[in-house]
């Protein structure tokens, strides 16, 4: 069975904002090039047509249907947009809920697998994710080897028996959820 995510909105206010950074950027350009496209014609063709009667009135009908007409067409193009949008920014948001799920795993003592789908970005900060979370268990591992060698010496300094103690205590979690995966 092919994983994936079947949801668009995975993370509403990073795809949202880019959305609406879409929309507004979208409609001030098409505003500013139909605009200037609009009045660049009619300037060329006002001087041809002075002479007939009824200009402004043909000027007004014009710019009327114009508006309209480019009103729809800028909301149209919001919308391709802002749909594009969604499908870009969850190849982002998704893989950002992804990587909050990891951390949160590594924050529990799990290791989870680090993978995004294809097409997903943000792959080489999974990657660099990875490097951190072999070296955190490296280095929890090193502690647990410490503690268990420190039970099994007598330690006469009071100052590092009471060092590793609370080292022992703040990674025994870990330990006991290591064990747990391990069994799984």
């Amino acid at each position: 069975m092919k994983k994936g995510r079947r949801i668009l909105w995975i993370d509403t206010e990073i795809q949202l904002r880019f959305v609406i950074f879409t929309i507004i950027t979208l409609a001030i350009s098409c505003f500013l090039v139909s605009s200037i496209t609009f009045n660049n014609i009619w300037l060329g063709i006002f001087e041809k047509i002075m002479r007939i009667e009824n200009t402004r009135e043909l000027y007004t009908l014009s710019t009327k249907k114009f508006i309209v007409l480019n009103f729809a067409l800028i909301v149209l193009l919001a919308f391709l947009a802002s749909l594009g949008m969604i499908i870009l920014s969850h190849k982002v948001a998704g893989p950002a809920y992804r990587i909050k799920k990891m951390l949160q795993e590594l924050q529990e003592g799990k290791y989870p697998e680090f993978k995004l789908r294809k097409g997903d970005t943000l792959t080489s900060l999974v990657e660099e994710l990875e490097k951190f979370s072999q070296k955190y268990k490296e280095l929890s591992d090193a502690a647990v080897n410490v503690i268990e060698t420190w039970k099994n010496t007598e330690v006469k300094e009071i100052s590092l028996n009471i060092a590793l103690k609370e080292l022992e205590n703040k990674i025994i979690y870990n330990i006991v959820e290591r064990h747990k995966e391990v069994k799984k």
